[in-house]
């Protein structure tokens, strides 16, 4: 449906979009590599300091509440992507979309009026400083720089409705990933001195499939067709649920279970039906680098901290994005002063 099929269904973005409308296939190829360009210019393992990250997406007692600290985490790890030092006010709106939007609608979902207020508010203020700010030189440096340097008849509007996209995609998605691997690796021992990176990168996937941030994937038909026999007519809503695909027992062995080590040899099968970044032309252009830092950023937490997490609630929390149970997490960092300055 998503690659064999793709003719039957409209085009698809959930990043490169005005509205329900993506852009044309030229302007998302363009916006895809310059986002990927600005990601391999920056450093970003080098210049992140976890520790000072960490302390600051606690609350006043030192706990990481779910639903939260890890967009917040997130959102410092990719600060140079996002909207550089020169855009100070934008960085302010960014931070404020974060708080009003990102987490307190997509995540937690409690907040749905205040947030729906506060979007277009949001994004008049940038759209109002994207107008200012002049036309990009040949190397972008930020999402800034991708959303201003797109060719076409884009407004100021639609194109700081572009960049809050990218930030919901940067930040809320790995965010809460962020969390998960976190919380799988503390209850599943997978944490402490010994714990190495190869072993981080096969939670992640594992993090990934039971609890895929984009738990339902959307389409529109584009023409009448069947699906397993089903009529399927122009102009309805295909959902594509990525959490029960990847807990299906016909493709995993011990669906339900918690096995990274399943990731050592996985079946062509199971390659085909892991969407945790969706699959064909509306796969995240960035999903490669979002797991780099998931891997890099889980490796930092379990190997130099402690944990202790206390969860309200068994069931994940579905919002837009599917985040753990409200609750938190204590880090407490492991005593070895060899380990302090490590950040790799």
């Amino acid at each position: 449906m998503l690659v064999d099929s793709a003719d039957k269904y409209l085009p698809q973005s959930g990043f490169f979009r005005i509205g329900p409308t993506p852009l044309s296939r030229t302007l998302r190829a363009e916006a895809s590599r310059e986002l990927l360009t600005i990601l391999t210019r920056h450093d970003l393992r080098a210049s992140f300091d976890i520790d000072s990250a960490l302390r600051e997406a606690g609350d006043s007692r030192g706990r990481l509440r779910n639903q939260r600290w890890g967009v917040r985490v997130i959102r410092r790890y990719f600060a140079p992507v996002m909207a550089h030092r020169r855009h100070r006010e934008i960085n302010s709106l960014i931070d404020a979309y974060v708080t009003s939007s990102i987490i307190a609608d997509d995540i937690v979902g409690h907040a749905v009026r205040r947030s729906h207020r506060s979007v277009p508010v949001i994004r008049a203020g940038i759209a109002e400083q994207l107008e200012r700010l002049p036309a990009p030189g040949a190397d972008a440096q930020d999402l800034v720089d991708v959303v201003l340097g797109l060719h076409g008849e884009l407004s100021p509007a639609d194109r700081a409705q572009l960049l809050q996209r990218l930030v919901l995609s940067t930040v809320g998605f790995t965010g809460v990933t962020l969390e998960w691997v976190v919380l799988l690796g503390l209850r599943h021992g997978y944490n402490g001195p010994s714990v190495r990176p190869e072993q981080v990168r096969s939670l992640v996937k594992e993090a990934l499939r039971l609890y895929p941030t984009a738990w339902r994937l959307a389409r529109v038909a584009a023409a009448d067709h069947e699906i397993a026999g089903v009529p399927v007519h122009e102009g309805e809503h295909v959902l594509i649920g990525t959490h029960a695909l990847h807990r299906s027992a016909a493709v995993w062995d011990e669906p339900l279970d918690f096995r990274p080590t399943r990731w050592e040899k996985p079946t062509d099968d199971q390659r085909r039906s892991y969407l945790p970044f969706g699959k064909g032309e509306g796969m995240c252009p960035a999903n490669g680098f979002a797991a780099k830092a998931l891997e890099h950023l889980g490796h930092l937490v379990l190997r130099d901290y402690r944990g202790e997490v206390r969860l309200r609630r068994r069931k994940p929390h579905a919002r837009t994005l599917l985040a753990p149970p409200a609750g938190w997490t204590r880090l407490t960092r492991e005593s070895q002063p060899d380990r302090r300055n490590r950040q790799d």
